[in-house]
């Protein structure tokens, strides 16, 4: 199985854990904002995200998803400047937890965030798609400051 879709099954047990209805299957009103949303952001027309996220998780995890969508588009913070902006600068690795456990990728960019030494590292979707999606970002940084 590649690794973009290992983790589904785990995944959506965890999602079908947390929810009190189930997980609903078919297309819902959500679903076309947020299509429209990802649309737009995937032709690098607009690169933000209105819809509203529904994040389960511990107040730390939810505080490090909050840290991810205030990184700028088209720019990239280390884990530690995230342990760091929370007040929390030992934290590294309960960041770089958090970051992984972030299931709403692209909407919660995940993928801005790099090692100390500005490599990339894990990403779910894969190192190859993390790049193409800071690439992305970057040429729509560049576009909107020649506008």
């Amino acid at each position: 199985m590649p690794n973009s879709t290992r983790a589904l099954p785990r995944e959506l047990k965890l999602l079908k854990g947390a929810t009190l209805g189930g997980i609903g299957l078919g297309w819902f009103v959500s679903m076309d904002q947020v299509t429209g949303e990802l649309a737009a952001y995937l032709n690098g027309t607009d690169p933000t995200f209105c819809m509203p996220l529904a994040m389960r998780a511990s107040a730390f995890t939810r505080a490090v998803w909050d840290a991810l969508q205030d990184i700028p588009v088209g720019t990239v913070q280390t884990y530690g400047q995230i342990a760091l902006r929370l007040g929390r600068p030992t934290a590294v690795r309960a960041v770089a937890r958090a970051n992984g456990a972030n299931q709403i990728a692209i909407l919660i960019p995940c993928h801005r965030v790099i090692g100390a030494d500005g490599s990339l590292t894990g990403y779910g979707g894969g190192l190859w798609r993390k790049r193409r999606l800071i690439d992305l970002e970057a040429e729509c940084r560049l576009k909107s400051a020649h506008r």
